[in-house]
């Protein structure tokens, strides 16, 4: 089956991961390719499915094509989550499901085995070393009210509530991204995050000045809705990650950036590349992990 039409505009970082895809759908789907990246698009691309909300083509399990169905209904009574169906079901080379396929597993694996989960999320995430057990973890999560924390739709693509070694609560705050990098998309709704910076003295004055001018980009939303999430809940440690491929280079001058510029809780935002975080799931005795680890490097890494 062949590959489907790929995009003359991709960079060079976007082309081979829309070819992995499209490759991945072709040899290992055995489908179609469909119209994206859009409902109502009429350009076809290798990396686009048809009809996945009814196939579940877009996840490595049945677990996490579940949770992206029941996360799809919840739309229904939470208006604020922006989850975009078609994307969600039908773009293999959207972060949304990439996310749902690497956490969904390890959410239905804490129904029952809790000391597992939390094993394995210490080893994922061993450079956070206050993790001592996991108490929840969930995909597409947006606190709301949200006026009573950013005054935006800013979400979590993951995030998880752990406990440290005397039972104070934790929050690691999880942003996924595939090819679709951080942006620099700003938010319209500024007065809130602005009393948030400045009443917590969280960002220097030259990067105050510099949001004033050109607006709060992802990467302080996302550092915000962190932050605040984790005082209003009054958890003792927190830190905002991004998760990415390695050869993603924007998100590692956008963090350093940020380092820069933050005057308190330095360590708080991080980025652990893809490659380890799989790397490191791998390594689970359990075998639904592992399994879900090799199936997620097969769909998503160079070989």
């Amino acid at each position: 089956m062949e590959i489907g039409p790929q995009a003359k505009s991709d960079n060079k970082f976007t082309r081979k991961y829309r070819k992995l895809q499209s490759e991945y759908r072709a040899n290992i789907l055995r489908v179609p390719f469909g119209f994206g990246p859009t409902k109502n698009s009429n350009t076809k691309y290798g990396n686009m499915l048809i009809n996945g909300e009814k196939t579940g083509h877009n996840f490595i399990s049945n677990n996490a094509f579940m949770f992206a169905k029941q996360k799809a209904l919840d739309k229904q009574i939470n208006k604020d989550l922006t989850l975009d169906e078609y994307r969600l079901f039908n773009n293999m080379l959207s972060s949304m499901p990439m996310c749902f396929n690497l956490f969904s597993d390890l959410r239905s694996l804490l129904l029952d085995n809790q000391k597992e989960v939390s094993a394995i999320v210490k080893t994922m995430f061993k450079e956070l070393p206050w993790i001592d057990k996991v108490l929840y973890i969930d995909v597409e999560f947006i606190p709301i009210p949200t006026s009573a924390y950013i005054d935006d739709k800013s979400a979590f693509d993951a995030m998880i509530l752990v406990e440290d070694e005397n039972g104070k609560k934790g929050l690691i705050s999880i942003e996924t991204k595939y090819t679709d990098l951080l942006g620099n998309n700003t938010s319209s709704k500024t007065s809130l995050k602005d009393e948030i910076i400045t009443k917590n003295k969280i960002f220097d004055t030259e990067l105050v000045k510099h949001i004033k001018e050109k607006g709060y980009k992802q990467i302080h939303r996302n550092y915000l809705l962190t932050y605040m999430f984790a005082k209003k809940n009054k958890f003792t440690n927190f830190s905002n990650v991004i998760i990415s491929p390695k050869d993603d280079s924007i998100s590692v001058k956008e963090i350093a950036d940020l380092h820069s510029h933050l005057l308190q809780k330095k360590d708080t935002i991080l980025k652990i590349t893809l490659e380890d975080i799989i790397d490191r799931g791998s390594s689970s005795p359990n075998k639904l992990m592992s399994d879900t680890m090799t199936k997620f490097k097969n769909r998503y890494l160079e070989k």
